[in-house]
């Protein structure tokens, strides 16, 4: 048993050697070398439960690790010896071997997605480790938006865009002027605000309400004297129907002393007289004719 495998660390010549990590897996917290202790032997005895993910974008690029550095640590640190990843085994020294136990996933797959979703419901993070892993994620993918990365890591829009606004401030993260959305659309990173008037503006469309509410309230105060009492609706058109009566009989009754000034002329008048009184006869004689409307 090397010195490496008594203090609970991975051997020098481990899987690290030959295996590249993917930025995504280093999110969550190491495992304590207890901890991992504890791990490589459940592995030894119950076998890997859990597979171990590589993601390769396409051929000519090599395959990282996504996923499983803990059971990799694990592992040598259990058997004593190098882990050597062969997709789809992995073997370390003459007895330990497992077979169809490494994914390997391309560029379809979100590598922080995937990593975040495989290990968020297993790990007991603490809202310190909760925080550090939103900086982290916003750090290696700042164009996501505050939305996106909560959705994710099962946290509030509100308090990602704390994070990020706090590490924009102290330059851990630029700024950006676009950010990604659930649905991979670029979006404006801050949305405008509406204006908010001035005081003056305020001050002024409060007086123009009360202007207006002012009129509005006398209009209604002289509809309601008009519709209260004596001068109800039914009586104001009654009293309407009756000024109209009165100055009907008024100009019929100027239409008769105007008949008897004319027959008065007719009798005593000079011929230029009696042509004038001949003209407002004519007159007469058309009002008699004319029909209500048109008088």
């Amino acid at each position: 048993m090397s010195s490496n495998r008594a203090n609970g660390t991975p051997a020098s010549s481990s899987w690290r050697s030959t295996l590249s990590i993917h930025p995504a897996a280093e999110l969550f917290p190491r495992m304590s070398p207890d901890e991992l202790r504890v791990l490589g032997e459940d592995i030894i005895k119950n076998g890997l439960t859990s597979p171990v993910v590589l993601w390769q974008p396409d051929s000519k690029s090599p395959a990282r690790l996504l996923d499983g550095i803990s059971r990799l640590d694990a592992i040598e640190i259990a058997t004593g010896s190098p882990v050597i990843v062969g997709a789809p085994s992995i073997m370390a020294g003459q007895h330990f071997l497992v077979c169809d136990k490494v994914i390997v996933l391309d560029k379809s797959v979100d590598p922080y997605a995937y990593v975040i979703s495989a290990n968020i419901h297993r790990r007991h993070l603490t809202a310190e480790q909760k925080r550090e892993l939103i900086a982290k994620l916003i750090k290696a993918t700042p164009e996501k938006s505050d939305r996106q990365i909560a959705e994710t890591v099962k946290a509030s829009p509100t308090t990602v865009g704390a994070i990020r606004e706090k590490m924009e401030t102290s330059g851990d993260v630029s700024k950006l002027d676009t950010r990604q959305d659930t649905k991979g659309r670029k979006q404006p990173a801050k949305k405008k605000k509406p204006e908010v008037p001035s005081a003056a503006a305020k001050r002024g469309a409060i007086a123009a309400e009360k202007s207006q509410a002012e009129k509005i309230a006398k209009r209604r105060a002289k509809t309601a004297r008009r519709d209260i009492g004596p001068a109800s609706a039914g009586e104001l058109a009654r009293e309407d129907a009756g000024e109209l009566r009165s100055a009907r009989r008024r100009i019929e009754l100027e239409n008769v002393g105007l008949r008897s000034e004319v027959e008065e002329l007719r009798g005593s008048a000079s011929e230029t007289d009696d042509e004038e009184a001949q003209q407002l006869g004519a007159l007469l004689r058309a009002w008699d004719r004319a029909s209500e409307s048109a008088r």
